[in-house]
């Protein structure tokens, strides 16, 4: 069996800093040129996925187990988790994507989440076309758009999305897949910690908080990511210092003191060694997308 891969930009946008816009959301015919209907094992650090198939059977190996799933049907994919697709050709079903921390601040909202949430579900049969099917066609159109209310209105249809499948899958007393693995396990632990944590700790800070040795955790991200646990805290910072600076109004210096740098000016460094742009470059940019949108 080949080995999953760690895909930041095949099938996704690209790492979690770059979904500004609360989420994602394309038609699986979108990326056919890629897949050409068949996806090859893989999984994402840092994004959780929801994909909605509105018929047909979709093969799939969901966590290294095998899996034929009926449309209408939606799976949920947390981080982490592998997940490969033989699809019908040219059948219709869409990709919702969006940061990890993101769905981690909605589960500690709603503690009735996380029987569910941190494991890769499947819902299935015919009422989904009068549920989750029309929501889904409302966030496709919200995702389209550029309004300053779009990421609000984006996450209010998420948040109907969860509910709705919670539902389901509570209806249907549904036993959730395990991901697969110790050092995953670990892994997705920190990422939780991570997506939770404000401001973001160190990695020594966080070994603590999972009660292993910085080593031992270091190592486990570096073979399950091919990232190191630096990286991943940085690929976080740079995703909250992008939407601090291009949802709210507060001075530069507010939101790098908020974000846990010492001062704006290491923020700045920070920001235009890792994007290319200084926060004000970066809050213009953003700012003339939306007027000229």
């Amino acid at each position: 069996m080949t080995r999953p891969y760690l895909d930041r930009h095949r099938f996704v946008l690209g790492d979690a800093s770059a979904h500004l816009g609360f989420l994602h959301c394309e038609r699986l015919a979108a990326r056919s040129h890629i897949h050409d209907w068949s996806v090859e094992a893989h999984f994402h650090e840092g994004l959780s996925q929801v994909l909605v198939f509105a018929g047909g059977v979709v093969e799939a190996l969901i966590d290294h187990s095998p899996a034929r799933i009926e449309g209408p049907a939606v799976l949920w994919l947390p981080a982490l988790c592998s997940h490969a697709f033989r699809y019908p050709v040219g059948m219709q079903g869409w990709s919702i994507t969006l940061p990890a921390s993101d769905t981690a601040r909605i589960a500690a909202e709603a503690p009735w989440l996380d029987g569910w949430i941190a494991r890769p579900q499947v819902l299935s049969g015919p009422g989904l076309t009068e549920t989750l099917l029309p929501l889904v066609a409302r966030i496709e159109g919200e995702s389209t758009g550029t309004s300053a209310d779009r990421s609000m209105a984006l996450e209010a249809l998420f948040r109907l999305l969860l509910i709705e499948m919670g539902r389901g899958l509570a209806a249907e007393g549904a036993a959730a897949t395990g991901i697969a693995g110790r050092k995953q396990q670990l892994v997705a632990r920190f990422q939780r910690l991570v997506d939770e944590s404000a401001p973001l700790p160190d990695v020594a800070a966080l070994a603590r908080r999972l009660s292993v040795t910085r080593t031992h955790l270091t190592r486990a991200i570096r073979e399950v990511t091919g990232r190191t646990a630096s990286e991943i805290l940085a690929e976080q910072r740079v995703l909250r210092a992008r939407r601090s600076l291009a949802f709210s109004a507060e001075p530069i210096s507010a939101i790098a003191y908020e974000l846990g740098f010492s001062s704006p000016s290491y923020f700045t460094r920070f920001l235009v060694a890792r994007t290319g742009e200084t926060p004000s470059a970066f809050r213009q940019r953003f700012r003339r997308g939306l007027t000229t949108g």
